[in-house]
């Protein structure tokens, strides 16, 4: 039977998110607007003539590592000095079935930031990459300027799109400023800089990073030694990752030419 509509609800909106009116037809969430846990779609379909069809799908989302508060429980009577530790994304814990539950909105907010900022204190990301790239990188490899290259400026790699750039600025600091910070220079001690790292040149190892994280890695840089695991970006799209991979790698004083599309499906 011929279809006159489909509408798409999501969770218990009253209105549709979407819809859809000729084919194909593609449902299409950006899930990172969600929080993390149990949602729902429901998809009604109304053909031509009368009748309506309705489905209803379940489905998590979990774009963040996982959180736990350990040393309180939930409604315990204390007093005197209390010493929690937060955990993120910790292999050897599985998290709540519900996280946070009973806090209020701005608790949540302050406990997640809390989180990330120790989930990164201990992770290997960024350092690793320096590490595992260094053995790619010629000697005294890349240059130190300021800013971003422009189209080929500098570039060892390639000519750089300024177009390219400008959209892996967009994905960087959707996903990445909250940690390295928007001129790439990190936390002392928490979030390693990527500014003006000479061991970024490896467009296949920095998108590989992007598309599936790092796992059990110990390594030491400019004498700390940072361990820890990194979840990967794997719903960013093949040319978000190209985007982004190319905008670390030739920003803030990296030139080393562009990551490509085809680098990112590799990876997949």
């Amino acid at each position: 039977m011929p279809i006159e509509r489909i509408e798409v609800y999501l969770n218990d909106a009253s209105e549709p998110v979407q819809v859809l009116k000729d084919p194909p037809f593609k449902v299409k969430i950006d899930t990172r607007s969600l929080p993390d846990g149990e949602h729902s779609l429901r998809i009604v379909t109304y053909h031509k003539g009368g009748g309506r069809e309705v489905q209803e799908k379940h489905f998590k989302v979990k774009n963040l590592p996982g959180v736990m508060l350990q040393g309180l429980e939930d409604g315990k009577e204390v007093s005197g000095d209390l010493e929690m530790t937060v955990r993120i994304g910790d292999p050897n814990i599985k998290p709540p079935r519900e996280r946070f539950p009973g806090l209020a909105a701005a608790a949540v907010t302050v406990l997640l930031l809390l989180g990330i900022w120790g989930f990164f204190a201990l992770t290997a990301v960024p350092d690793t990459i320096v590490e595992e790239v260094s053995k790619n990188a010629a000697a005294g490899g890349a240059g130190h300027g300021e800013g971003t290259a422009g189209a080929g400026e500098g570039a060892t790699g390639g000519a750089v799109s300024a177009e390219l750039i400008k959209k892996g600025e967009g994905v960087y600091q959707a996903n990445c400023a909250g940690c390295h910070q928007a001129n790439g220079a990190g936390l002392p001690g928490a979030f390693p800089p990527l500014a003006n790292n000479p061991h970024l040149s490896d467009a296949k190892y920095v998108t590989e990073v992007v598309v599936k994280g790092l796992q059990g890695k110990t390594i030491e840089v400019g004498g700390q030694t940072y361990t820890g695991a990194m979840p990967g970006f794997s719903q960013l799209s093949d040319e978000e990752v190209a985007a982004v991979a190319t905008y670390v790698m030739n920003s803030w004083g990296n030139n080393f030419g562009p990551a490509t599309v085809e680098d990112a499906k590799a990876h997949r």
